[in-house]
């Protein structure tokens, strides 16, 4: 007997132990997002401890859409294909991905900016696409610094070069 298989829903739900095998295997569900200048410094010790848990939801983007929003941003050059590869790193292009960090602080949006770190950034901003985009613009310095994310600082990124420079080649970036 044939069986269809249909996705009927945009969200998708990784339990905590689950996160490192997906970030061995594949692309990380929602990676670990920014953190602030002086992130040695933990989030409030008195904070409740959360279960880490990764969210996909809303539209997926294509490439080439991130690119347009990072672009229209502000972004070019590499700090523009560096932009892509961060984006697709982090959420791969989920506009409302999140990822509940043990300290109860959430990466959100495609970008995955920081509640914690980057409280000036509203859920509503981080959540679209466009105001995601002009928030990474302005923690990055313009596109010079990307060490704010996690997936610059381990790496994970640069799986994703090719298909960023495609996407930026694309807006003419």
């Amino acid at each position: 007997m044939n069986k269809t298989i249909r996705r009927t829903a945009s969200r998708v739900t990784v339990p905590a132990f689950c996160l490192l095998a997906t970030s061995l295997f594949l692309a990380p569900a929602a990676s670990a997002g920014t953190r602030g200048p002086n992130s040695a410094v933990a989030p409030d010790p008195r904070a409740v401890e959360c279960t880490q848990q990764s969210t996909l939801d809303g539209t997926h983007l294509s490439d080439v859409q991130i690119a347009q929003y990072a672009r229209n941003a502000g972004l070019h050059g590499d700090g523009l294909v560096i932009s892509i590869a961060v984006a697709l790193a982090e959420s791969q292009g989920w506009t409302r991905a999140v990822l509940i960090n043990t300290d109860c602080s959430r990466d959100r949006g495609v970008w995955q900016i920081n509640s914690y770190w980057h409280s000036e950034v509203s859920d509503d901003q981080a959540f679209d696409p466009a105001g995601c985009a002009a928030a990474a613009y302005n923690i990055s310095s313009g596109g010079t610094n990307w060490t704010p994310w996690t997936t610059y600082n381990n790496g994970a990124y640069q799986q994703y070069m090719s298909r960023a420079r495609d996407a930026a080649n694309q807006v003419g970036g």
